[in-house]
């Protein structure tokens, strides 16, 4: 059984968790868990990506402009940020997270705002050949209405911490998206995830802690490990009747061949 497994999301660059990281990931290899691809939130998070990855190798560099950076942008700074996106791209394994949060807290009066950062965001990845880490919250028909209107990039991608009905990861993967599944799975009391969860193919799966945000029960009121990818991989084991160990080396095999 390959051991080298491979949490498709989280943010060890973040700075909350500075002086706890070198732990996590010691802790996450132990485990077998040997790749950590990163979600980009904004041009100084790409930085520490970088100086992340200059101590850790297995981290993967994924570089975007996340629905919360971009609220707090004007449109000249918005555009600053794509255009170094355009110029940084080449030397990540993806670009995200891209995409809209439409809750009220975060979204506000800058709807709009976030539409235009989502397609301009498409652009890019169809342009650098790159596939896409989506992140998309409350917002269902409007991201549905513009993949189909600017397309999925050739690479493909997946919508990160997908946390809908089976009616929305059809949608998702006929338009040839993977879905990544995290803590909230673990919840027993989300049984509409657990449907979903039983609806898609093991082939359009992959496994995420969204590290360190999303705790599972658990972990709750703590910061979130990257080792919590072996609680995710056993709800989903459980709900698909595998082993956890199959089911972390099936979605860590699906990675791979996502960003190859």
């Amino acid at each position: 059984m390959n051991k080298n497994f491979a949490d498709s999301h989280s943010h060890l660059s973040d700075p909350r968790i500075a002086t706890s990281v070198e732990s996590m990931i010691s802790a996450a290899k132990q485990l077998g868990i040997q790749t950590f691809l990163q979600g980009g939130v904004g041009p100084e998070d790409w930085e520490r990506q970088r100086k992340l990855k200059s101590k850790h190798p297995e981290i993967l560099l994924c570089f975007g402009l996340h629905p919360y950076w971009v609220v707090d942008q004007d449109q000249t700074q918005l555009e600053a940020g794509l255009d170094l996106l355009a110029r940084n791209i080449s030397e990540a394994s993806a670009l995200g997270e891209l995409g809209l949060d439409f809750r009220p807290h975060i979204v506000k009066e800058f709807r709009e705002l976030q539409i235009f950062a989502f397609e301009a965001q498409l652009e890019i990845a169809q342009m650098a050949a790159k596939p896409i880490v989506l992140h998309l919250v409350q917002a269902f028909d409007e991201a549905i209405r513009i993949l189909d209107l600017f397309g999925v990039p050739k690479q493909r991608g997946f919508v990160h911490s997908f946390n809908g009905s089976a009616h929305q990861a059809s949608a998702y993967l006929e338009r040839n998206l993977l879905l990544s599944i995290g803590g909230p799975v673990v919840r027993p009391e989300n049984q509409r995830l657990h449907q979903a969860v039983q609806s898609i193919p093991l082939e359009s799966l992959l496994l995420e802690t969204d590290s360190p945000d999303q705790p599972p029960p658990s972990l709750q009121g703590q910061w979130n490990s990257p080792e919590s990818l072996w609680q995710v991989a056993e709800m989903i084991g459980r709900l698909k009747k595998l082993p956890t160990e199959e089911v972390l080396d099936i979605t860590s095999q699906n990675l791979r061949k996502l960003l190859a």
